[in-house]
This record gives C-alpha cells, sequence and structure tokens, in this order.
C-alpha cells in the first residue's frame, strides 16, 4: 500500500509543482523573457485550457485502457512539456510549452484520484485519498518553496529542467502499479457522465472552491515581490506554509470518514471563507499572511478531499470519466481567475479584493453544501 501511495504522491507533487509555480517566480521570469507579469500569468492560462480540455476528451480512456496505463503516458507528456517551458525563448513559447503540460495533467489527474479511490480499502477511502492529496503539499514544499529559492541561486529554466527529470522518474516508477492497468470494462464518455445523478452540483461545489483558491493564490506572488518589496524566495514561504498546512490537515482526514460527507462539509466551507476574509483584512502584513496561509492549507484540503469523494462515490463504473469533468472544471477557474483576478487586482483592489472575491465564492459553497443536509446523502455519498 505504502508505495502506491508514494508514486501516486509524487505524480501529484511534480503536476502541481509546475502549475504553482509561475506565481513565486512571475517576476523572475517576465524579467528573463521581456514581457509583463500579465503575459507571464497567461502561461497559467494556458495551461489551465490544456488540461481542462484533456481532461474533458482524454481522462475517460481510463475507464477503458486502465488508469495506470494512461497515467505513464501522461507522465511523458509533461516531460517533454517541462523540458519545452525550460527552454522558452519567448513568452509564446511558453504559454504553448504549458498548454503541453496542461494536456498531460489533465490525463493524469483524474486517473491518479482514480487509482487512489480503486487502491483503498473499504470504509478507508479519505484516509487514503487524503494521503495521496498530500503531494500537494510536496509541490508547494519542495516543488514551489524550494524552487522560488533556487531561482534567486541558479535560474528559472534550471528549475523547469529539474522537474523535467523527476517527471520521467515517476513514468518509470508508476509502472509498479499493480492493477492499475485493469480497465472497469465500461465504456464511458463526459456525456454519459454528466447524466449521473448529483454530478451537476458536484461540479459547482468543486468550481466555487477551485475558483476561489486560484483567483487569490495567482496574484500572491506579485502582491508580495511588488508591492510589499520582498524578494522571490520570500514569496515562495507563502506556498510553503501554505503546503505545511495541507500536509497537517492529513491527521485530520479519518474525522471526515466518521462524520460523513453531508455533515462535515458545511462546517469546512465555512472555515474556508472565514480564513478569506482573515486574509483580506491583513493581507498587507507579511508576517500574518504566513501565519494564515497554514489555515488556508489546512481548509482546503479538508474542502477538496469532501469534493473529490463526493463526485468520485457517485457512479464508481464511471469514475475516469467523472474526474475527467472534475478537472475540466477545475481547471477552466484556472483558465479563467488570472484575468477575472488581474481585473480585481490591477483595478485598485489589489490582492485584498482578490480575497474578498475568494471569501463570496466560497460563502456559496457553503450554501450549497447546507442543501446536502436538507436532502441526506446515502453512504455511498449520491442524493438519496
Amino acid at each position: 500500500m505504502r508505495t502506491p501511495i508514494l508514486i501516486l504522491m509524487s505524480a501529484i507533487g511534480v503536476i502541481g509543482a509546475n502549475s504553482l509555480l509561475l506565481s513565486p517566480v512571475v517576476t523572475a521570469v517576465s524579467d528573463t523573457l521581456n514581457a509583463t507579469t500579465a503575459e507571464v500569468m497567461r502561461a497559467a492560462s494556458a495551461y489551465g485550457l490544456g488540461v481542462a480540455g484533456a481532461a474533458l476528451l482524454l481522462a475517460p480512456l481510463g475507464d477503458r485502457i486502465g488508469a495506470g496505463r494512461l497515467m505513464r503516458a501522461a507522465l511523458l507528456l509533461l516531460a517533454v512539456g517541462l523540458g519545452a517551458s525550460a527552454a522558452a525563448p519567448d513568452v509564446w513559447w511558453l504559454m504553448a510549452a504549458q498548454g503541453l503540460c496542461g494536456l498531460a495533467a489533465g490525463a493524469a489527474l483524474p486517473s491518479i484520484y482514480t487509482l487512489a479511490m480503486v487502491i483503498a480499502p473499504k470504509g478507508r477511502e479519505a484516509r487514503v485519498l487524503g494521503y495521496v492529496l498530500a503531494g500537494w503539499t510536496v509541490s508547494m514544499v519542495l516543488g514551489v518553496s524550494v524552487s522560488a529559492w533556487a531561482t534567486d541561486l541558479v535560474g528559472w529554466r534550471a528549475v523547469y529542467g529539474t522537474l523535467t527529470a523527476v517527471a520521467l522518474l515517476l513514468c518509470g516508477a508508476a509502472a509498479r502499479l499493480r492493477g492499475a492497468d485493469r480497465p472497469s470494462g465500461q465504456a464511458t464518455s463526459p456525456l454519459t457522465a454528466l447524466r449521473v445523478p448529483g454530478i451537476a452540483r458536484g461540479l459547482l461545489a468543486t468550481a466555487l472552491l477551485m475558483l476561489g483558491f486560484y483567483f487569490s493564490y495567482f496574484f500572491t506572488g506579485a502582491h508580495i515581490t511588488q508591492v510589499l518589496g520582498h524578494s522571490t524566495t520570500q514569496a515562495g514561504l507563502l506556498p510553503l506554509f501554505y503546503g505545511i498546512g495541507f500536509g497537517l490537515a492529513v491527521l485530520l482526514d479519518p474525522l471526515l470518514d466518521r462524520l460523513g460527507l453531508a455533515r462535515a462539509t458545511p462546517p469546512v466551507f465555512l472555515g474556508v471563507t472565514a480564513n478569506y476574509l482573515l486574509l483580506m483584512v491583513w493581507a498587507d502584513s507579511y508576517l500574518l499572511l504566513l501565519g494564515l496561509a497554514v489555515l488556508w492549507g489546512i481548509f482546503q484540503h479538508l474542502a477538496l478531499n469532501l469534493v473529490v469523494a463526493r463526485v468520485t462515490l457517485l457512479d464508481p463504473q464511471q469514475r475516469g470519466a467523472i474526474m475527467g469533468l472534475f478537472s475540466t472544471v477545475t481547471y477552466l477557474c484556472v483558465f479563467a481567475a488570472p484575468f477575472f483576478g488581474a481585473a480585481t487586482y490591477d483595478a485598485g483592489w489589489g490582492l485584498a479584493g482578490c480575497f474578498a472575491v475568494s471569501a463570496l465564492l466560497s460563502a456559496c459553497a457553503v450554501l450549497e453544501s447546507l442543501g446536502l443536509q436538507r436532502r441526506k446523502i446515502s453512504p455511498d455519498g449520491a442524493p438519496a
């Protein structure tokens, strides 16, 4: 059990490192490529659009050819995209390379989440999924924070080169996942998954959670370096503290199994909302931002665990297609966040304004989750 979890966790780690890296190093990248901050962050949008498209069109292949086989192919493609990012001569090349990385991540992430639920013993799904989701902690602590520090020392190109090597190593290690290539025997598609009862509200909760996160996260690096006047390394400390909180939340995952989706979801999303409001108030205090980032990570981990479990349990025979829809919605939010977030950030509202919008989105998620209690959720996670 430990080896499969470690492989899946590490795969999320390298994917997450790439998806979250541009924020703290955006100033260094823009200086090298002679581009503006907004232009560089459009590479993040290209990544998000690539993930959304691949998750919608490629993720259902995991149900037909096996999630493990699809994950290995995706990791190989990711290595190609990361290598191209390291060699980017201008911002347009970087956007294209990150779009390629997005296609790879869009196929890999649904497979990883699917495999986590497949290998989990009955009754311990939230715990195993929590361990795998801890890969986002790996991405933030080693992939983002250390990479931000390394950028000051050796440059951002060397960082992308290192991630390329890690992706190739994981592609080989993934071959050790036993039973991962077994297809479900169900020919699925996004259209069939959309007919699963409860999927629409599950995807709405996903959108509210993810758009709220990326709406603010993408602008923390620019705020810390350009407004507060700190270095790229110091900007990288925020995802480090966030990642610490995200990892510590693993200790609370068993509580989610005991409480169940309907009882656990409203208070968790309420915690996310309260945290955004605190971040909004103290956005101009670097030390308080770091402290609150720990709580941000804890509540985001718990909320993500609940949302992933909610949608994957709707129809076990179509997990690949369902997680494809999940990743599509998630990374449409990644695509949209730099554009709508920039409108808020550049309009004089700054990072505090971004946090205010994130709090509003999370509050809407609280209201949606109260509907779960009114309708009652059956033990398998589907509406009763």
